[in-house]
């Protein structure tokens, strides 16, 4: 093995690169599931799909953000190289985990019992038993996040995408809804086991230590839960107001969001542990002012354009191979902005939390709530449908970000609000030219989608201006 290639993986972009490359993987595989599954159940029980992953996305919360403060605390002991405290840390977390969840699973079984319409009842089964098994699911891969396992972590990672992809759509293809919601359950009970001898699963309770989580975790989990509320707000009005069959047109563009969102995982697997290890000694303004630099401008930078081209000519394939979800591609190219939104906001709440300033994300997070929420309804209202809709909860997510960035920013920058519009311009910016595109210039075949790809990156061309001049002061500052 070469000097280049060792010094790669241990640095961060390596560790970035090499851990990308897996999560890019992962994300490709849930893609497929979710396209394909979206083309086997057709809209209406598609609709019904993204109601059981939205119930599932908010029953998260009654965790109270225990993870996140088991992750603070771990990444705390990794200092010492103390393995069996780490372990504590991680059985006192399993315990609350499998109290709270198994008590919800139970409440759930037992409303089961009482609804009438079948489908809701399958439901309702599907919850309570998917519900405790992915939360203990992802109390183990966050063990192994931040207990430093990260080629474990990415492999089981990977065994879980490939078993959701093939027991989903295999059961989903051969007894529709109900087979599509037991292979979710079979998948994540089968990938379960493999982590055994990997985090600590004997559960136990310790006050000291809960206590000390929860303080970290129950802030945090209240702006979670906006967040949550602001990330999904628009998809309930649909429901509500337009029923299971839109629903699915507009979670089929809602997935395409995602992108964003799971590139700023990548980031953030790697960064979190290496910032919270440095903050004792450099202190939080100087790991602030480089996070924003080196981690979260470039972010923005690099995905946004190639983000608004890839939601283009996946225009033309969805054109082409699901008709049936032609419609969802307009808000799709609006809202698929969101998720580099979301994606700035997991980043910047990286150094939220290493600065403890997590107390004041509730407020935030509920400022961009009322937005979106009405934005969402104001725009069904006035009869600008869906595509209004998406750039409604793109305007409320770009709020957020800004909101959660001057938060950061504060104690390290003298005009925190410059900063965070210098940062996010490139976002709406990529959102309007995408939109505008999209909408003139529909891809239906191949040579108007390569003239829409053509409108775009000329449309864009500040972006990428903005983009080279970025890299050329990178370039600067390391040969200096």
């Amino acid at each position: 093995m070469s000097a280049w290639w060792r010094r790669l993986q241990g640095g961060r972009i390596g560790k970035i690169a090499l851990y990308g490359s897996s999560r890019a993987f992962v994300e490709g595989v849930i893609g497929v599931r979710g396209v394909l599954l979206a083309g086997v159940l057709g809209p209406k029980a598609f609709g019904i799909w993204a109601l059981f992953r939205l119930i599932l996305a908010y029953g998260n919360f009654a965790g109270l953000g225990l993870l996140r403060g088991m992750e603070l605390e771990i990444s705390k002991e990794r200092a010492s190289s103390d393995t069996a405290r780490q372990w504590a840390w991680g059985r006192t977390a399993a315990g609350c985990t499998l109290a709270i969840f198994g008590g919800v699973a139970l409440a759930t079984v037992i409303a089961s019992g009482v609804v009438g319409e079948p489908w809701l009842r399958t439901l309702l089964w599907a919850v309570a038993a998917g519900l405790l098994l992915e939360r203990f699911w992802f109390y183990g891969l966050s063990f192994l996040r931040v207990a430093g396992s990260l080629r474990e972590f990415a492999l089981l990672e990977l065994a879980q995408a490939l078993a959701q992809l093939v027991l989903t759509l295999t059961l989903g293809y051969l007894f529709g809804l109900d087979g599509a919601l037991i292979g979710f359950v079979l998948a994540m009970a089968a990938t379960f086991l493999l982590l055994r001898g990997r985090a600590p699963l004997w559960p136990e309770l310790n006050r000291t230590r809960l206590k000390a989580m929860l303080a970290v975790g129950v802030p945090l989990s209240v702006s979670q839960l906006l967040s949550a509320m602001l990330a999904t707000v628009d998809r309930l009005v649909v429901g509500a107001w337009l029923g299971f069959t839109a629903l699915g047109q507009y979670a089929f563009a809602v997935s395409v969001a995602s992108l964003g969102v799971s590139a700023a995982l990548v980031v953030q697997t790697v960064v979190f542990p290496d910032l919270y290890r440095r903050l004792d000694s450099e202190g939080a303004a100087g790991i602030t002012r480089e996070h924003l630099d080196q981690t979260i401008r470039p972010f923005v930078l690099f995905l946004t354009p190639i983000v608004g081209a890839g939601v283009l000519a996946l225009g033309l394939v969805v054109t082409l191979l699901l008709p049936q979800y032609e419609a969802a591609m307009r808000p799709a190219a609006a809202f698929v902005f969101t998720g580099i939104a979301q994606g700035v906001v997991g980043l910047a709440m990286v150094a939220v939390i290493a600065s403890g300033r997590q107390r004041s994300l509730p407020l935030f997070s509920a400022a961009a709530l009322a937005v979106n929420a009405a934005l969402a309804t104001g725009t069904l209202a006035l009869g600008f449908g869906m595509v209004g809709l998406a750039a409604g909860a793109v305007v409320a997510r770009l709020l957020y970000a800004a909101g959660v960035i001057v938060l950061v920013a504060g104690k390290a920058e003298a005009a925190p609000l410059r900063v965070a519009m210098s940062i996010l311009w490139p976002i709406a910016w990529c959102a309007a030219a995408t939109t505008l595109v999209a909408h003139l210039l529909p891809p239906v075949d191949l040579v108007s989608c390569l003239l829409a790809l053509a409108c775009y990156l000329v449309a864009i061309t500040p972006v990428l201006l903005a983009l080279a001049a970025y890299l050329r002061r990178r370039l600067r500052i390391r040969r200096a």
